[in-house]
């Protein structure tokens, strides 16, 4: 439909903005990885193997240590002084010598633990930065060092703005699209039929199992590390008492040969002795302690680097796989917006799109006769002249006239009209781009049908028609014999005549609705079929055949033509006709028996003005035709919609009265259903003082109602025509 869009002013859009910012914000405060200095889990690690080492020593010593049972000693001696002080001076020798022996194998012990810990350190400091290096794969491609996991795809904040950017695109789509469709949706809820707008989400897939942790490696090392450090240093305090007791224990047994009573000559050596074995076990003690975490920190540093090798291949497959799945996800979500996007804008596009291809459907057709054989008309060109290009001979240098080269004709110029080639019916071309309404007159013969088309044709040429749309005449082949009918009936004050049964040629409107949100524009086809159209069926009469596929009806019920007198017909006649009309209407459109023809009709009562004298109601139109006046005859431009449902309500309950025994509504409306509107017309006018007068010379030309049957029948299609 060609129709002008505006620019939509949405408060969605402020919802998106809203959108936007939070997940724009939500990136920038990116929480700050913990850091956590190497050398304090250099610290940590060194602390938690020193642990080990103390308990492993402690519990060797408890293993090892087998406390002296017994009462043997000196003191069982008769003079234990003569022994102890020949054995002092041993004692003392002795415990020298084992303390500078033990001081050395200490020594020895902690050079080997500290080379040993430069080592481990180094490997162990390349190992803290090849799991840093590691977080910051983990971050960027998503997968779990940890447990060899890849990234799995789940929902993201990006996701989150795709969906809700496709919501509102879906409801500004909707939005459009019934802008777009206004003028369908319109009619489809004037004819209380349904429309709903379907579309369909999806939202990205989330990721099965637990997440991994988040956080960095050095956070998570130095937390358990901290937290074995405690266990560990526990447990090695509890060896070390232990190992302690077990110690005193047995150094008491050694002590206990040669303790002897205070006062007592000698009684210095159990002080030696134990000063001695103190010292001794306290170098050994720490020279075990260094050698055992040399050799942890050893094996350690050798495994370090083993697992550092194999963990850097295993990281260059992870970081190869996570690349290749970052690829693919990343096309899935391309994949994903597309496909959003699509049936985001589904709604507006469909729209666009039906309209288009009704568009061009209708501009194959002939608005005359249907038919498909349109061509652009051409005309011929003046022929071209001539040029004097070609070369001369030369011929001693007399002079030769140049001949003459011919030209081509040039191409038939473009009229800018189409023409059918089945009834040689000519428009513009450029109405072939405007959405087409076709709308019928269909009556028995002499039921008014030409003098209401001229009347109402001469209403919008002098632009009072009943409407605050913009209508106007389209040149058409129909307007000579229109303008004939005008000067007949309003000047010259004669019938029109009878319509000559062929293919008439329609009288053709340009619409431009008062729609708010834009104007929509139409071509009205508007055609005079002749009453006899109505006694032919449809099998014989390709009139008929066009007519019941039409977009509306303009259905004249003539009130005067009841009995059949001189040249008029019955009610039962035209009754008759109209069932005829209808059922080869069904049969057209494929409507099965019983259901609703899904088409508008304008019921006309024409020559309403003749019912005084004319139609049994006689004298009681009179105070009808007065409230009609009085009540319902509103300047053209304020006419509304409902003023024509109170000139509808007002003829039906005059039906009654003017066809006696016959249910009128009830017979249209089992055709139609409710799409039914009646229209009281004068094709002269209404004044009291000349009702009932059928001499036209006596009468003012003043007609009434003549224009609002087919723009009422716009109205139904969704253009707005009324106030």
């Amino acid at each position: 439909m060609a129709v002008s869009t505006r620019r939509p002013r949405f408060g969605a859009l402020s919802l998106l903005a809203a959108v936007v910012a939070v997940a724009v914000a939500g990136q920038a405060r990116a929480e700050e990885a913990e850091t956590v200095s190497p050398d304090k889990l250099v610290a940590l690690r060194l602390e938690w193997h020193t642990q080990q080492a103390r308990q492993e020593v402690a519990d060797d010593e408890v293993r090892r240590l087998v406390p002296r049972t017994g009462t043997a000693g000196v003191r069982n001696f008769q003079d234990p002084g003569v022994v102890l002080n020949q054995l002092r001076k041993h004692l003392e020798d002795d415990y020298r010598s084992l303390r500078n022996a033990s001081h050395k194998i200490a020594e020895a012990a902690r050079g080997k633990r500290e080379e040993a810990r430069k080592e481990w350190e180094e490997v162990y400091r390349q190992r803290i930065a090849f799991r840093q290096y590691t977080d910051q794969q983990q971050a960027i491609y998503k997968f779990d060092f940890d447990t060899g996991a890849q990234p799995a795809f789940k929902p993201e904040i990006f996701d989150a703005v795709v969906v809700a950017w496709a919501a509102l695109m879906f409801v500004i789509a909707v939005r459009l699209s019934r802008h777009a469709r206004r003028v369908a949706i319109r009619q489809a809820e004037r004819v209380a039929a349904a429309v709903l707008l379907v579309s369909l989400f999806t939202a990205s897939g989330c990721s099965s199992g637990p997440a991994p942790d988040g956080r960095p490696w050095a956070v998570r090392e130095e937390a358990k590390l901290a937290a074995e450090n405690k266990e560990a240093k526990e447990k090695a305090d509890a060896a070390a008492a232990e190992a302690s007791a077990r110690w005193n224990k047995t150094l008491d047994g050694w002590a206990g040969l040669v303790t002897v009573p205070p006062g007592t000559a000698g009684e210095q050596v159990e002080g030696i002795l134990r000063d001695g074995e103190n010292d001794a076990h306290k170098h050994i003690q720490e020279a075990a302690e260094a050698s055992r975490l040399a050799d942890r920190l050893t094996t350690e540093a050798a495994a370090e680097r083993e697992q550092l090798a194999a963990d850097k291949n295993r990281l260059s497959e992870l970081t190869t796989g996570a690349k290749l799945r970052a690829i693919a996800y990343t096309s899935v979500r391309c994949a994903f917006v597309a496909v959003l996007f699509g049936l985001a804008v589904s709604p507006y596009w469909r729209a666009r799109r039906g309209q288009a291809a009704q568009v061009r459907s209708d501009a194959k057709k002939c608005p005359r006769c249907f038919s498909e054989k349109l061509v652009v008309e051409t005309s011929g060109a003046p022929p071209g002249t001539e040029d004097d290009e070609a070369p001369r001979k030369r011929n001693r240098g007399a002079k030769v006239k140049k001949p003459k080269a011919r030209v081509e004709d040039e191409e038939p110029a473009e009229t800018g009209y189409v023409e059918c080639r089945s009834c040689s019916f000519r428009f513009l071309r450029s109405y072939q781009k405007v959405p087409r309404l076709c709308f019928p007159v269909v009556g028995v013969r002499s039921s008014g049908k030409t003098h209401m088309l001229a009347t109402g044709y001469d209403r919008v040429r002098k632009r009072v028609a009943p409407t605050v749309a913009v209508v106007q005449p389209a040149p058409s082949l129909g307007d000579l014999r229109f303008e004939q009918y005008i000067d007949l009936i309003l000047n010259l004050k004669q019938q029109a005549g009878a319509t000559v049964h062929d293919m008439p040629d329609p009288v053709m409107l340009h619409i431009r609705d008062a729609d708010p949100a834009g104007p929509n524009t139409a071509l009205v086809n508007l055609f005079d079929y002749a009453g006899e159209m109505l006694n032919q069926s449809i099998d014989r009469d390709r009139l008929k055949k066009q007519a019941v596929k039409m977009d509306g009806f303009m259905l004249f019920l003539d009130p005067t033509q009841l009995y059949g007198d001189m040249s008029n017909l019955t009610l039962d006649r035209q009754l008759a006709a109209l069932n005829e009309f209808m059922a080869d209407m069904r049969e057209a459109r494929k409507v099965q028996v019983g259901a609703v023809i899904q088409v508008p009709v304008a019921v006309v009562i024409p020559k309403f003005d003749l019912l005084l004298t004319e139609n049994p109601i006689q004298g009681q139109c009179v105070p009808f035709i007065r409230r009609m006046l009085a009540e319902m005859n509103p300047p053209p431009k304020q006419t509304t919609l409902g003023t024509i449902q109170g000139r509808s309500e007002l003829v039906e309950q005059m039906l009654e009265l003017m066809f006696r025994g016959v249910d009128i509504r009830g017979l249209v409306e089992s055709y139609f259903g409710s799409q039914v509107m009646f229209f009281p017309v004068s094709s002269v006018s209404l004044f009291e003082n000349e009702l009932g007068v059928k001499d036209l010379s006596k009468r003012t030309i003043a007609p009434f109602g003549v224009a609002e049957p087919f723009l009422w029948l716009l109205h139904m299609h969704g253009y707005e025509m009324f106030a």
